[in-house]
C-alpha cells in the first residue's frame, strides 16, 4: 500500500497502475492522485496511446502472417537440419559399436569351431620297427598326437613247418 508521504508521482507505480498490477486500495490512491496531478495525466495518456498503437501495429503485423505457412518452413527446415546430421555421421556412429562387435563375433566363432567342432583326422601311427619269426611276428608303433608306444604280438603257427599238419 502507498504511504500518504511517498510521492505519488513515482513512475513506476504509474506503470502498475497502468498494467492494473496494484491492489484495490492502491489502484483507488493512484486514480485520486492522477485526477488530481496533471503532469501524471498526461504521462498516463501518453503511455495509454502508445500501449494502443502498439497493439495495433502487432494486430495489423500478425493478420498479414500467414502463421501455417511459417510453421511448415520451421519444420522443414528443422528436419532438413537433422537429416543433414543423420547421413554419414549416424553411419560412422553406428560403426564405432558394429566394427568390434563383428570381430567379437568374428573371434568367438572362431575359436569355438577350432576346437569343438574342427577335429584333424587321426594320424597314421608310426612303425618304429618290426620283427617276425616262425611263430610270432612283434611290431612297436608309437602314435604322433600321444606319444603313446603300442607294441603288437601276433602268434601264428607256421602250416608248412608244423609235422602234425593237415
Amino acid at each position: 500500500m502507498i504511504h500518504p508521504d511517498a510521492d505519488a508521482c513515482d513512475e513506476i507505480r504509474l506503470y502498475r497502475y497502468l498494467d492494473k498490477d496494484l491492489d484495490a486500495g492502491e489502484m483507488a490512491q493512484m486514480a485520486a492522485h492522477v485526477a488530481g496531478c496533471r503532469q501524471c495525466r498526461r504521462q498516463l495518456a501518453a503511455l495509454t496511446t502508445f500501449s494502443q498503437d502498439l497493439r495495433d501495429r502487432v494486430k495489423e503485423a500478425t493478420n498479414s502472417v500467414d502463421f501455417v505457412a511459417v510453421e511448415k518452413q520451421v519444420l522443414n527446415k528443422a528436419l532438413r537440419q537433422y537429416g543433414s546430421r543423420g547421413g554419414l555421421s549416424r553411419f560412422i556412429a553406428a560403426l564405432k559399436y558394429t566394427i568390434p562387435a563383428t570381430i567379437t563375433a568374428g573371434l568367438l566363432l572362431f575359436f569355438a569351431y577350432s576346437s569343438d567342432v574342427y577335429k584333424p583326422p587321426p594320424l597314421p601311427s608310426a612303425i618304429i620297427n618290426s620283427f617276425t619269426g616262425s611263430m610270432s611276428s612283434v611290431m612297436i608303433f608309437e602314435t604322433p598326437e600321444t606319444r603313446q608306444t603300442i607294441l603288437w604280438y601276433i602268434e601264428e603257427t607256421d602250416v608248412e613247418s608244423e609235422p602234425n599238419a593237415v
